[in-house]
């Protein structure tokens, strides 16, 4: 599989720089990450733990020390009710063992989208194993696409939480969780400073990559990394366009509509140069905002 990377500028197969904006630190460590854009392989466990392993081993390569992965990257995400009833497995399943090994093996943290099995319910989650096995937290998307999401999965409950990995602060959601400023702003004030979003974003939403999770960085002053599908599950086309964006809404890395291993190294000073020129957090009047979860919404919906 080639690796790439872009940024700002045209993809160039088998490039393996990193591109970092680098503020001055003084207290605090750098965090250093890939993402895999890749197609995806529907029904096909085996060949995407295949994948994870390859892609752990590249990241390695490249001293990051967490790999994300795309939405249901393990199980793919445009399969049939039955064929995804079938593949899902617990948090603690066959398949999260054998990524905490590949984790364990390359040292490094993984991200990995999944359907996952709980009682009676199916979620599409998120999971993040660290670099010693260990899972570290896991989040299930509350905010569901179409039809096909709400056929698929059940409604996660719970909002997203921070939890700490290598000395920063992270949160994660999933796809369509980051189209609602609320979801990510909720992070934002529990201190998240990185939040990871796998996703399965299809055509034609490309602005969604290209505007919103930009827009989402810059007005809540963090680093985000959006990872990916590229290619087609059936009749479903994916746009790729997976990204990391710094604070300032600048792409650190972006891919385009093939597969591509991203990489960049993140640096807080980033986030508080930000806070400190475009002081958002502090002159919210929360007072003010109490109908955004209280009211209903008056839209037409047709």
């Amino acid at each position: 599989m080639a690796t790439a990377l872009i940024s700002k500028g045209a993809a160039k197969k088998g490039d393996a720089a990193i591109k970092s904006k680098n503020p001055t630190d003084t207290n605090a460590q750098p965090f250093t990450l890939s993402l895999q854009q890749h197609e995806s392989a529907p029904g096909d466990v085996a060949r995407s733990l295949e994948r994870i392993a390859q892609s752990a081993e590249q990241a390695t390569a490249k001293g990051s020390q967490l790999l994300l992965m795309p939405e249901a990257s393990l199980t793919g995400y445009n399969n049939s009710l039955d064929v995804m009833q079938s593949i899902a497995e617990p948090s603690d399943g066959p398949a999260s063992d054998t990524i905490a090994q590949i984790a364990k093996t390359h040292q490094i943290a993984i991200a990995y989208g999944f359907a996952e099995r709980f009682e009676q319910h199916i979620f599409n989650s998120v999971q993040l194993i660290s670099k010693t096995g260990e899972r570290i937290s896991i989040y299930r998307k509350t905010h569901l696409w179409g039809d096909q999401d709400r056929t698929l999965f059940s409604q996660g409950e719970n909002a997203a939480t921070v939890f700490e990995l290598d000395g920063w602060k992270l949160g994660m959601l999933i796809c369509y969780d980051v189209e609602f400023p609320e979801a990510v702003r909720a992070l934002a004030l529990q201190g998240a400073e990185l939040i990871l979003i796998p996703t399965a974003l299809m055509s034609p939403w490309t602005t969604v990559a290209d505007k919103v999770v930009p827009i989402r960085a810059y007005e809540n002053q963090l680093f985000i990394a959006y990872a990916n599908f590229c290619g087609a599950e059936y009749e479903q086309h994916y746009v790729g366009h997976s990204c990391i964006v710094g604070p300032d809404a600048e792409d650190l890395a972006k891919a385009g509509p093939n597969e591509a291993l991203l990489h960049a190294t993140l640096h807080k000073a980033a986030i508080t140069q930000m806070r400190e020129t475009l002081p958002y957090h502090r002159d919210r009047r929360p007072e003010l905002y109490k109908r955004l979860v209280t009211a209903k919404a008056k839209v037409d919906h047709g």
